[in-house]
């Protein structure tokens, strides 16, 4: 779609290649989409690969072909790598998704030099790495009491980690009972944009802004609408994000954005 949203057009869906195509991302020059997808006849019901097209829909090439869950692809911003996250390390991957050992990999944008990141022994997922390469944000499951979207009890915490690309250091910069996720850096790098349902209703969320060693929290929406996935623009002016309503009977939403301000 244009970017005030007219004119949207089907660039992919599926066809003979694979069912549920999702998480699409732009390559930073805008020539090429990363997305994962369940291939076809793939018997697991967790299976997704990622796989890369061109900016109109065109060459769609497989990228990964490890059994288990691939997916949530992210470019690092010099175009060169994709990081994902990636099951293929559980040592069960009959067992329940949530049981598995879900960990952050990168590769080359043509598939090749996979790289593995994180030893969580948990789930680690949606993986975006730092403008300057040197550190990925993303979503970690903790075994702390909390509550989930709909604020049901929960043994498992869903928080916003920084983790050194280069090394083991990782930090937990979101530190709340409630559930966090869906990381995303601003243009400079100074902060992480991430949704919450921190003192929201339940299945609403809202989005914060948090430095990348967890100081400066800020709340940047609110309302009765529930905003999560949030994005900002290449130049730092824009806040994007998906607004929608959700209860347990259906979900209507659509993609909205607003006027992003931070500090330096």
């Amino acid at each position: 779609a244009e970017a005030n949203g007219d004119t949207p057009r089907i660039l992919f869906d599926g066809g003979s290649l694979g069912t549920e195509p999702g998480t699409p991302v732009w390559s930073p020059d805008g020539r090429s989409i990363a997305f994962a997808m369940r291939p076809a006849g793939a018997t697991d019901e967790n299976e997704s690969d990622i796989y890369i097209m061109t900016a109109g829909g065109d060459g769609i090439r497989r990228l990964t072909a490890a059994a288990g869950d691939d997916s949530h692809p992210h470019w690092s911003a010099d175009g060169k790598r994709i990081f994902f996250n990636s099951a293929r390390s559980t040592p069960d991957l009959k067992a329940d998704w949530t049981a598995q050992w879900i960990d952050i990999y990168s590769m080359a944008s043509d598939g090749t030099d996979v790289r593995r990141h994180t030893e969580c022994k948990a789930t680690c997922t949606y993986p975006v790495p730092s403008p300057d390469g040197l550190l990925v944000a993303h979503r970690r499951t903790v075994p702390t009491s909390a509550a989930d979207w709909a604020h049901e009890p929960v043994q498992r915490n869903s928080e916003v980690f920084v983790t050194k690309i280069e090394g083991s250091v990782t930090l937990n910069v979101t530190n709340s009972p409630a559930y966090d996720g869906w990381p995303s850096w601003s243009p400079n790098g100074r902060w992480i944009i991430f949704a919450s349902n921190r003192d929201q209703p339940p299945n609403v969320g809202q989005v914060f802004a948090v430095r990348a060693d967890g100081t400066g929290l800020r709340q940047l929406t609110s309302g009765p609408l529930s905003r999560v996935q949030p994005s900002a623009s290449f130049d730092g002016k824009l806040l994007f994000f998906y607004e929608n309503i959700e209860t347990d009977r259906f979900e209507i939403g659509h993609i909205a954005r607003t006027e992003l301000s931070l500090p330096e």
